[in-house]
């Protein structure tokens, strides 16, 4: 009975050894191989902005990658900036970057990304592929961007979404539109605007009740130097007014022109004092200035 008892123990630690031998086997293969994945094309200024048009028709919803894959920041295009996880708005940082020369020259150095949280910079470091700029410039010849980014996608497998495909006809130059009417499918014929930006543009409208001035445009974030130049504003545009003595908290902190601490001052005087009869009236609070007044006067009034 001893003997049988040894010997099997014997057999026991040969195959855990040789088991072990062979996971340590296939860790060496893995790792030998990880890095040989192909690297990315880098783009023209005006590939990145065709790319772009494409990230912002991709829901919010959808830019958290489940699985990151192996990418290079210095060269992947806006499609796989999104597919590892980046939201919107960071790729288009990222891009302008990349379009003034900037440039990550190692893993590390990609935390400096304006927004990255650590939680995703964590998230992302192991798939960080920099490549030394001397072989990416020799080793990626200009293609095509779409249909590079196509490409790429299907040889990952993954399905690409029909309206990420389908190019949308943009305006000519010359071309202008009604600001306070014009709607998200004309905003998106606008060269550089999307999906994303064209929402964005309409809800800033309805926010405010109106634009009164082109250069209003430029207090959303984002949008494309010289956007002003695709409206027009019918003369003297009048503004949806709101009763400053009428409207509930939730409506005024709305306001793009109204902080948390302005409507809870406004709220004060009307419990305190009664209904604000001037502007001056609010010249009290501390949060307020001349500027203020003049911006809230064509969009309140206090009757």
């Amino acid at each position: 009975m001893i003997r049988l008892h040894l010997t099997e123990k014997k057999t026991l630690l040969g195959v855990t050894l040789l088991l072990a031998l062979l996971t340590g086997l296939a860790y060496a293969w893995y790792y030998a191989h990880r890095d040989s994945s192909p690297a990315y094309p880098a783009l023209t200024e005006e590939e990145s902005q065709q790319t772009l048009e494409l990230a912002q028709d991709v829901p919010q919803s959808t830019t958290t990658a489940a699985s990151p894959f192996p990418f290079d920041p210095n060269q992947a295009d806006s499609l796989t900036l999104i597919q590892v996880g980046l939201p919107d708005w960071q790729v288009h940082n990222l891009l302008k970057y990349r379009r003034k020369g900037g440039r990550w020259r190692s893993a590390d150095d990609f935390r400096r990304l304006y927004g990255l949280t650590d939680e995703a910079y964590r998230r992302l470091r192991p798939y960080l592929r920099i490549a030394p700029e001397a072989a990416a410039n020799a080793s990626n010849p200009k293609r095509n961007t779409a249909t590079t980014t196509l490409t790429d996608a299907m040889a990952r497998k993954e399905t690409l979404p029909k309206h990420w495909v389908k190019r949308m006809d943009k305006y000519a130059e010359g071309t202008m539109l009604a600001l306070n009417e014009a709607d998200t499918t004309s905003l998106k014929h606008i060269p550089g605007i999307g999906s994303y930006y064209a929402g964005k543009i309409v809800r800033y409208r309805e926010a405010l009740g109106g634009f009164i001035r082109l250069s209003q445009l430029e207090e959303i974030e984002g949008l494309p130097a010289g956007i002003t130049r695709w409206f027009t504003l019918a003369p003297h545009s009048a503004p949806r007014r709101r009763n400053l003595n009428q409207c509930t908290f939730k409506e005024l902190v709305r306001h793009p022109y109204l902080s948390y601490e302005q409507v809870k001052d406004i709220f004060n005087h009307r419990r305190h004092y009664g209904p604000i009869r001037s502007w001056d009236d609010l010249r009290l609070f501390p949060h307020f200035t001349d500027a203020d007044f003049e911006r809230l006067r064509p969009y309140f009034t206090l009757e």
